[in-house]
């Protein structure tokens, strides 16, 4: 056999088994890389699981904390219908209580010499009144909402969420 013919087999001996190596390699990479991207697949399962439980935890909380505002506000809106009716009847009233300064939180109320009374108010008076409080009511609920609003959304935001694999 001539020394060129030996020389050509040899190499294309060579280049299949590089050719044979480079392909198994190749094969078992792909098999490696495979499951390196089904491990980050379930990790990626796991943080999306925690977010979506952590976002329905946040949502049960400002629906409860909704729930109690708004049961907050129908009872302020019953109690002064009840009060507006009252004042409507004549059997109570909005009055205004004078006391002198020096005498607030003194434990004898008759020992001042100015004398303690109590002003009568007109009817349209005492209804800007119970206007007045029930519109302080509403804007008291609404920022205790507010409030439960803005600690559930940060407790929602900064809850951290760590993979498990």
């Amino acid at each position: 056999m001539p020394i060129k013919f030996k020389l050509i087999a040899t190499a294309l001996v060579a280049v299949f088994l590089f050719g044979a190596g480079w392909w198994v390699n190749g094969w078992r990479l792909s098999g490696q890389h495979a499951q390196e991207l089904a491990r980050r697949d379930r990790e990626a399962l796991v943080v999306a699981e925690a977010i979506k439980q952590s976002g329905i935890a946040a949502n049960n909380a400002i629906s409860e904390a909704d729930t109690r505002a708004w049961k907050g506000l129908e009872d302020d809106k019953k109690e002064l219908g009840r009060l507006r009716g009252c004042v409507a009847a004549g059997t109570c009233g909005v009055r205004l209580i004078t006391k002198p300064a020096a005498d607030i939180g003194a434990s004898d109320p008759g020992s001042s010499g100015v004398g303690d009374d109590t002003l009568a108010l007109d009817p349209d008076v005492q209804r800007r009144v119970l206007d007045h409080r029930e519109s302080i009511g509403e804007d008291q609920r609404k920022i205790e909402f507010l409030q439960a609003y803005a600690v559930q959304c940060w407790q929602a935001h900064y809850v951290p969420v760590s993979p498990k694999p």
